[in-house]
């Protein structure tokens, strides 16, 4: 018999994306808050993480053996400004999620960032390394984990700046987690409608397509990880030179692409320089094997031609 899986956050990249990779190897239940993807293969449910006593029957109602949270409020420079929402869907819905997997014996995945660290590290950051959180979204990430690792069966696993396709259908609807696009996809909206963007070029990271990053999660639980897990490809890469091999993989202007640094760009938030992630753990313990920036460009160009 299959094992079941409830993917929290169906609607948002990385649970569109879990929902296909995981399709074969899982009977699937799915949650949404206000993006419904209307798969046949998935059941799902309208239901907003806040909600304990709806996540408490949702749960009860299915008894899966597997719960991974996608859901979570992701844009860095909104926790900033709205702390006391930032805290409610992070922490402390995390914190009734914990309690609720904890009574029914079902294994939880807790999806986190780069941002528990200061980003002042040389050399990208491993699991091993002390978290030190310099913005709000970096704490409430922080704070979600080690409720989470409460339970020794459960896993947290991290991610530096995560790009990919979301379908139209889904990308033009409100997302709950106040990001309603990703970077990537921003980026080659803008190119594609020929405007001029401002990209950071005093900022490191390990950005992961995620799809690669949805495999990575069913990876680990389907090996019988458990604990902190970095998911990165072996890459250190700018923003803006990130953004330029977008440009020039999907052959879209990259002439419009403008360097400029976080200080004169002017954010009101700390994110640190080093976003990089070390995830030898992951690829040498479980022998996962990520694919390349330009294996996942190549991706990356063959869902935009074919919108899916």
């Amino acid at each position: 018999m299959e094992e079941k899986l409830l993917i929290v956050g169906i609607g948002g990249l990385t649970g569109s994306k879990l929902l296909e990779t995981a399709k074969d190897d899982f009977e699937i239940f799915g949650s949404y808050n206000f993006r419904d993807p209307k798969l046949s293969f998935v059941k799902s449910v309208n239901l907003d993480i806040s909600n304990t006593s709806k996540i408490e029957e949702t749960i009860q109602r299915i008894k899966p053996d597997v719960i991974i949270n996608t859901a979570g409020i992701n844009n860095v420079d909104y926790c900033e400004k709205h702390p006391d929402e930032a805290l409610k869907i992070n922490v402390l819905a995390i914190e009734e999620l914990c309690k609720i997997t904890k009574k029914q014996n079902i294994k939880l995945v807790q999806l986190s960032s780069d941002s528990v660290f200061d980003g002042k590290k040389q050399l990208p950051y491993d699991e091993n390394d002390n978290p030190k959180p310099i913005n709000y979204y970096g704490k409430t990430k922080l704070e979600s984990e080690n409720l989470v690792l409460e339970n020794s069966e459960n896993i947290v696993v991290r991610a530096s700046v995560l790009y990919g396709y979301l379908s139209s259908n889904l990308a033009k609807l409100e997302s709950s987690s106040k990001k309603s696009i990703n970077f990537g996809q921003w980026l080659i909206n803008k190119l594609i409608l020929n405007e001029t963007v401002q990209i950071i070029t005093d900022e490191y990271s390990s950005p992961i397509i995620a799809d690669d990053f949805a495999r990575s999660i069913l990876h680990i639980v389907k090996h019988g990880g458990s604990g902190v897990f970095h998911s990165a490809p072996k890459l250190q890469i700018t923003r803006y030179d990130f953004s330029m091999k977008i440009a020039k993989s999907l052959d879209l202007p990259f002439e419009l692409i403008k360097p400029i640094s976080n200080k004169e760009l002017g954010r009101d938030v700390n994110t640190g320089f080093n976003k990089c992630l070390n995830s030898e753990k992951l690829s040498k313990n479980l022998n996962y094997t990520f694919l390349t920036l330009d294996e996942s460009l190549d991706l990356l160009k063959t869902q935009f031609r074919e919108g899916k």
